[in-house]
């Protein structure tokens, strides 16, 4: 059996990647600083430290500077887009719709609210509202986030069963942006659960890197991966660079155990090496001291005849 990690820790991987998926916070300013008046550049400025916040995960803090923005300008689109995401991630899914569909009423070709409005009903178990809304965002032929929205469907297509249709999303998700790692992350789950490893490894390799680098699971499924193409050696490095970058992850324990299990598979593999080595020398002494038969010419034991 192969070993995976725990429910709770592909959630927190899933949570982190959705935060990719929805944080497409607009951070384009609709004037340059210099022609602001000085309440335009009050409510700016708090913006900017609302989404800094957003970024760092210090969603208190984001809360407050993006509600003094909106307390100075109620009308900018891009300060409830990202509002609503302090919400969300406090939990508060009724202000985060709220706000949304203020963002959206402000600005509807405002796309990245739009996303993000799918992917909270998505979390809230909505899936038919936000699969409506995902396709809504893929007419938006100017939209430079597309690839958020396939891999967004994808996960759609991944709950209604509808595997190869995922996988047909989550490579227009790779077209778009091959960096976007939370999509090859996903296609490698789907190939390394269908035994494809050569392809779930080079899915991994891609979502290690970038803005995934820091997280331990493309790392680690790389090296099972590795492992389950016997590339033992390789495997091996692998989950001691997850021991060394992430000591403190529950990764860095199962690669720990992993390699036990390599070390323990090579050493039966040479143990049993050993043992024919040693059997066939021992036969081959054996034969060494038995004596010849030598054929020898009218000996041989004729048929023998039935008398009637």
């Amino acid at each position: 059996m192969r070993e995976t990690i725990p429910h709770k820790v592909s959630r927190i991987l899933y949570l982190a990647f959705l935060i990719c998926a929805f944080f497409s916070c607009g951070t384009q300013k609709s004037k340059n600083l210099i022609e602001m008046d000085p309440s335009e550049k009050k409510a700016e400025l708090f913006y900017d430290y609302g989404t800094t916040a957003l970024n760092k995960g210090d969603y208190t803090k984001a809360l407050v500077n993006l509600k003094k923005a909106i307390e100075i300008i109620d009308e900018d689109s891009r300060f409830h887009n990202n509002l609503s995401m302090a919400y969300y991630f406090k939990k508060k899914f009724k202000l985060a719709i709220k706000h949304l569909k203020i963002s959206i009423n402000l600005d509807p070709k405002n796309s990245d609210a739009l996303n993000n409005l799918g992917s909270v009903y998505f979390y809230m178990g909505e899936i038919s509202k936000a699969k409506e809304i995902y396709t809504k965002v893929l007419t938006d032929l100017e939209y430079n986030k597309q690839f958020r929205v396939y891999y967004n469907l994808a996960l759609i297509s991944l709950r209604e069963g509808r595997k190869n249709k995922a996988i047909s999303l989550l490579q227009k998700a790779i077209k778009e942006n091959k960096s976007y790692c939370p999509a090859q992350y996903k296609l490698g789950m789907i190939y390394y659960n269908d035994h494809k490893y050569h392809q779930s490894m080079n899915h991994f390799e891609n979502a290690s890197l970038g803005s995934c680098s820091n997280s331990p699971s493309p790392h680690y499924y790389m090296a099972l991966s590795q492992k389950s193409l016997q590339k033992y050696s390789d495997a091996v490095i692998k989950f001691e660079e997850v021991q060394n970058k992430f000591p403190k992850s529950p990764e860095a324990k199962l690669a720990s155990r992993q390699i036990n299990k390599i070390k323990i598979e090579e050493f039966r593999k040479n143990k049993n090496q050993e043992l024919k080595y040693q059997l066939q020398k021992f036969e081959n002494k054996i034969r060494s001291k038995l004596p010849v038969a030598k054929a020898t010419e009218g000996t041989e034991t004729p048929p023998q005849s039935v008398d009637f």
